[in-house]
């Protein structure tokens, strides 16, 4: 086809931009414009940015391989090689600046979504949600068994933060799949310096792969005595809450499906992490970045996109692996998790005692 008639058919078909480029046709000149003036992208003599911007999006939104392409662009495979790396390291770059840790004096502060929404009064310390994703990955034979996943396919694990915007704040990127998600925050917290513990009386979402500790707030869980239901799907279509255990996690599991939601259209945009692995661990681990970097730039610019739109309407029901977690059994409260274990107590008083209130 050419990239000349790309771009005229881009400029005269929303439809058709969205559906190549993954973004609107106003966000993709301003990406390329911050590309190249900020992050130093540079054009060649026969490829201009705008060229090697729409052959990396092409290829991280439809996972094509590179010689696919090239036909698609009329360009040989080692320029569509070329360019991917020139832009996926330009976008790294980006990442600095759009996928932004907050500090601790910022976590502090009271973000405006939640004071503007329902939660306010009874979540008033959530500071973002927290869980881990997997994105597939081409790893070595010797290493298979470490990132081998019951589909039958090599991934690894992210473990990810989000605010109510729907936006990736902190990323721990690239633990192997055999890995539970509280190794991975485990991990995350004896490895990275950074890593954006809350204060004292705020708290990150988690769900009930994560235990109940200061700065982590998980649901309740079933025990040998008593089974608690915590997902959205286990409350459609069936009796309400039959305590303020359970009405506490139908609450919980609404305010954490923030970042099931988030990952939901990250993935969708970028079919390069659910398809089949065409990279090896390393670069992928970079595509990770660039593809969540390029998820904040998009929800940052404002600009209208049908994979946002169709996300942020009431929350819809929670489809995660119940396998994953619904056997997992309330464990013995240790004295680090007296503090939140208290926290959760006083909410779900607090629910409890305005259930009719709600309905």
């Amino acid at each position: 086809m050419g990239w000349r008639n790309i771009w005229h058919r881009l400029q005269e078909d929303h439809a058709a931009c969205l559906q190549l480029l993954r973004m609107s046709l106003d966000c993709f000149r301003t990406l390329c414009h911050k590309l190249e003036t900020t992050y130093g992208l540079r054009p060649t003599l026969n490829v201009s940015i705008e060229e090697s911007v729409a052959m990396f999006l092409r290829i991280c939104g439809h996972n094509e391989v590179q010689r696919d392409v090239g036909l698609r662009f009329g360009r040989n495979q080692e320029t569509v090689k070329r360019n991917f790396f020139e832009v996926l390291r330009a976008t790294e770059l980006l990442a600095c600046d759009y996928i932004h840790t907050p500090r601790t004096q910022e976590l502090h502060r009271i973000p405006d979504q939640l004071m503007d929404g329902k939660y306010w009064h009874f979540f008033s310390g959530f500071v973002g949600a927290m869980d881990g994703v997997h994105v597939c990955v081409k790893v070595k034979p010797e290493l298979q068994g470490m990132y081998w996943n019951r589909h039958d396919r090599t991934s690894f694990n992210i473990m990810a933060i989000c605010d109510l915007n729907m936006l990736f704040t902190y990323v721990w990127n690239g633990a192997p799949e055999s890995c539970h998600d509280t190794v991975v925050l485990t991990m995350a917290q004896n490895n990275d310096p950074e890593f954006p513990l809350p204060p004292a009386d705020k708290y990150y979402v988690v769900d009930s792969g994560y235990p109940n500790k200061q700065g982590f707030l998980a649901p309740y869980k079933s025990s040998r005595n008593m089974v608690v239901r915590y997902h959205m799907s286990q409350f459609e279509n069936a009796p309400p809450p039959r305590n303020k255990h359970e009405f506490f996690n139908r609450w919980h599991a609404s305010l954490c499906s923030v970042i099931k939601r988030t990952f939901g259209v990250w993935k969708k945009k970028w079919r390069i992490l659910c398809d089949f692995p065409r990279y090896n661990i390393e670069v992928q681990k970079r595509v990770v970045v660039a593809t969540m970097d390029l998820h904040n730039f998009i929800r940052i610019s404002n600009f209208i996109d049908d994979d946002f739109a169709e996300t942020l309407g009431p929350s819809p029901t929670d489809n995660v692996d119940l396998e994953h977690n619904s056997n997992d059994m309330e464990t013995i409260v240790t004295p680090e998790g007296d503090a939140m274990a208290n926290i959760r107590e006083q909410i779900a008083n607090t629910l409890w005692a305005n259930k009719n209130r709600m309905y």
